[in-house]
């Protein structure tokens, strides 16, 4: 059984999430840039950075991120290509420098819009109301793994470059020195296994 399967079978994740997960994105898609926009508003008063804001690159930026981040959520799929495209939402968060605890904020927030959004959408069903909501948390909690993976990837990558480059200093070793005794410890290893 391939990995996801697995994570799929362990979630309890079915054909009826993917549905209400629909449902959701639905009632989101016609205020999906409103929602935007609004949480992006919420994470520069979070940080005191609204000066950011007025930096039209980096508010774009910021909003493909959260667009993508928030409807990539709602994406019913939960295979392979799923699950690198949120690990690679994962590495883009950290590259914009929101911090995971960003994201959880945000998934807090996002609930809580989304929430109001199903009440009205959902003409107050009690029962509906509840399965999309439980869908929705399950959703979240698929999603913080892939997306913690990637960014926690990319934090990797950044002092794994940060520790070489100190060594690279002190050593006084150049880059291509460096890179040129790694492969040939490298390829030392894989002769001996």
């Amino acid at each position: 059984m391939a990995w996801v399967e697995q994570l799929r079978s362990c979630m309890d994740w079915s054909e009826g999430d993917r549905a209400r997960l629909e449902e959701v994105r639905d009632l989101l898609d016609s205020r999906s840039e409103e929602t935007v926009e609004d949480l992006g508003e919420q994470l520069v008063a979070l940080n005191g950075s609204q000066a950011l804001m007025t930096n039209t690159r980096f508010t774009r930026r910021l909003h493909g991120v959260l667009t993508n981040w928030l409807m990539g959520l709602l994406d019913g799929a939960f295979d392979e290509a799923y699950v690198e495209r949120r690990r690679a939402l994962g590495r883009e968060l950290a590259d914009i420098d929101l911090t995971f605890e960003h994201v959880i904020l945000l998934e807090s927030m996002m609930r809580q819009r989304i929430f109001e959004l199903a009440q009205k959408g959902l003409d107050a069903q009690p029962q509906r109301l509840s399965s999309v909501m439980h869908t929705l948390d399950k959703a979240l909690r698929r999603d913080l793994v892939f997306v913690y993976e990637g960014y926690l990837d990319f934090r990797d990558a950044e002092m794994e470059q940060s520790l070489l480059d100190r060594f690279l200093a002190i050593t006084g070793f150049s880059p291509t020195l460096y890179n040129s005794l790694a492969e040939a410890w490298r390829w030392e290893h894989e002769q001996g296994r």
